[in-house]
């Protein structure tokens, strides 16, 4: 039942609700808000996401001339960890991580929100100079074109597996790679293509606590491998 009242389904949802008394509303609501934030806090009773749906959300924030850090918090919700975290790694790896310093605020953003998964924080707190960062919609929409079909192929090949990688206490490993990664890219903006090779990392590990896929775990400690060879390679 709260599946049906509390998935997908929001016309249903919505009919549903118009229907009950204000009283009776205002505790399903409350219901919903209590399931959301224990969600957030324990990430063990995480269900799996769809990245296209995750996506979708994030079009919500494509108003105007300008896209606001802002604006997409608010469009995927600030109890929204996982995506919050995997929507400005995946965005680097776009030709968008081409406007200067977009890097450095991605990264930025990704080690903030890492840690507070770590410290178990029940909404994601940004910094007002980072809530208020754009870009130009345009880019932004490009950029959300280019990760549909990727997004849509990791759909179907992604399933819950080696859950233990992604259920503490070894969740907790991906987390703070993900954090060190999102620190080094404002560093590794200067050296070509490393930062996109981290953003595509964090994306995978990302992907992985979305969509429960322990698998998607492993790959991205082999692409956290890649970025500090290549690092090394460059800087040599």
């Amino acid at each position: 039942m709260w599946n049906l009242l509390w998935g997908p389904n929001a016309r249903l949802r919505g009919l549903f609700l118009r229907e009950l008394p204000r009283s009776d509303r205002v505790c399903l609501t409350t219901r919903q808000t209590s399931v959301t934030q224990t969600t957030a806090h324990n990430p063990t009773h995480a269900r799996p996401e769809s990245v296209s749906a995750i996506l979708q959300r994030a079009r919500r924030a494509l108003e105007g001339n300008e896209v606001s850090v802002r604006d997409v918090v608010e469009a995927l919700g600030r109890a929204s960890f996982s995506p919050l975290l995997m929507l400005p790694a995946l965005i680097i790896v776009t030709p968008v991580s081409g406007i200067p310093l977009f890097s450095t605020i991605c990264g930025i953003t990704i080690m903030l929100i890492s840690f507070q998964m770590i410290a178990h924080r029940r909404h994601v707190w940004l910094p007002d100079w980072i809530m208020r960062r754009h870009a130009p919609r345009k880019r932004i929409t490009k950029a959300l074109d280019l990760l549909t079909p990727p997004a849509r192929w990791l759909d179907r090949v992604t399933r819950e597996r080696l859950r233990l990688l992604v259920e503490p206490p070894l969740l907790y490993l991906p987390q703070t790679l993900c954090l060190v990664s999102g620190a080094m890219m404002p560093l590794l903006e200067f050296v070509p293509f490393t930062a996109s090779l981290a953003g595509f990392a964090v994306a995978v590990m990302a992907v992985a606590m979305v969509t429960r896929d322990g698998l998607l775990v492993l790959i991205g400690f082999l692409a956290i491998g890649s970025v500090f060879s290549v690092g090394n390679w460059m800087m040599t």
